[in-house]
């Protein structure tokens, strides 16, 4: 089997995206949680508000989608 085969068949799997998600939660839990923020709180504060992240992820995205069109504007002046 080639190496396409085998990618669409675990991308295909009805199990790739909760892994990823699951994979995902538990890397930023623990970042989290070594900086000093509970995993149990870090939970509450998305559930209750979560209004505020959908703003904090739409305001990321500007400032890299700003910063990208800065670095390329700044590749083609110089």
């Amino acid at each position: 089997m080639k190496a396409k085969e085998h990618i669409k068949k675990i991308a295909g799997s009805r199990w790739t995206k909760p892994l990823a998600l699951a994979v995902t939660a538990a890397v930023i839990f623990s970042w989290l949680y070594t900086h000093g923020i509970s995993p149990v709180w870090t939970a509450v504060a998305i559930v209750c508000f979560r209004g505020i992240f959908r703003f904090l992820y739409r305001a990321a995205c500007l400032l890299v989608a700003l910063a990208i069109l800065l670095c390329i504007l700044s590749l083609l002046v110089f």
